[in-house]
């Protein structure tokens, strides 16, 4: 929902806001139903004080919801367009419609009483990532007292466990992206080079591998990934990523797990992987971040490209 208040921003902040409401107004212009990258050029609107265009994202934003049947985020959107403009005949014609269907399936809510965010308390969250449709939470789990060990904790985790590489495969396969002789000896080869990485070298993407393989182009790939499971995607070679924001998750997810952030927005944290199937590294990147996690795809080579970038690692 729209915030009532937005903090100060240096020019250098001013000046990656409007490169973000740049490059995710072309995103959303391709991609009309994309609520992820409206959700993020809402807040970046809000950001710079251009309210008119926030509020004709949300609206955009609700009504999308609406016709992907997810009335219980259209409902917030629309509550929050009428803080801003309560008159709007058109809004409150929608919201009651919304709420009438929310009625018949016994989804409605009682009206939430609470204090608002604005109060500053330190509270956890969850929120709804509606470019892949799952519900995730995201818990504060970065404190003083324990953020070090929690983060040695994820690290371990993040090394040890499943790369998410074996379920890319089978939806690869699943829905013809790549033939499954190409995908299983890619698999094997990657799974071999990943095993036991030294400091400082970059895990292999299995897309990458497939593709060179298979002589496929990289860009079919992603675009049949994204077309099939409706994930939101970042060109991020396009895109100009502060070293500071990667370096906010450890090395055993950036160049363990090609699990890149590239940007912040209030209290949004915008992720880039390389795989949308790696749930254990979306896992540690959700207890280790007390952000609402946005995650998008991103070409394998344009992660690896920030990572060489990030810890100076080309020669």
């Amino acid at each position: 929902m729209l915030s009532t208040v937005a903090p100060p921003l240096s020019s250098e902040e001013q000046e990656q806001i409007l490169q973000t409401i740049e490059m995710f107004e072309v995103i959303t212009q391709a991609n009309p139903q994309d609520c992820q990258s409206m959700d993020i050029l809402k807040d970046a609107y809000q950001r710079v004080g251009k309210l008119p265009e926030a509020l004709a994202i949300t609206r955009k934003l609700a009504d999308t919801y609406v016709d992907l049947g997810q009335y219980s985020a259209a409902m917030l959107e629309y509550e929050g367009i009428l803080q801003k403009d309560a008159g709007n005949v058109e809004v409150l014609a929608r919201l009651a419609e919304v709420e009438e269907k929310l009625q018949k399936t016994g989804q409605l809510k009682p009206p939430v009483e609470a204090a608002p965010p604005t109060l500053g308390i330190d509270l956890d969250f969850k929120a709804v990532v509606s470019g892949g449709g799952t519900l995730m939470a995201t818990n504060a789990t970065l404190r003083a007292d324990g953020g070090a060990g929690k983060r040695l904790a994820f690290d371990q985790m993040a090394a040890l466990a499943d790369d998410g590489n074996e379920p890319l495969a089978k939806f690869l396969i699943q829905h013809r992206l790549a033939s499954e002789e190409i995908v299983s000896s890619a698999l094997e080869r990657v799974h071999k080079k990943n095993k036991d990485l030294a400091p400082n070298v970059i895990a292999v993407s299995l897309i990458d591998e497939i593709c060179r393989r298979g002589s496929i182009e990289v860009d079919t790939v992603l675009a049949g990934i994204v077309d099939r499971s409706k994930f939101a995607f970042i060109p991020l070679q396009y895109y100009d990523v502060d070293r500071a924001i990667v370096k906010m998750l450890p090395d055993t997810l950036t160049i363990g797990r090609l699990i890149v952030p590239f940007d912040v927005l209030s209290r949004t944290i915008m992720i880039a992987t390389a795989n949308p199937f790696d749930a254990v590294g979306k896992e540690a990147v959700q207890q280790l971040l007390d952000y609402h996690v946005q995650w998008h795809l991103a070409p394998p080579q344009a992660i690896v490209k920030v990572l060489n970038e990030t810890y100076r690692l080309e020669k």
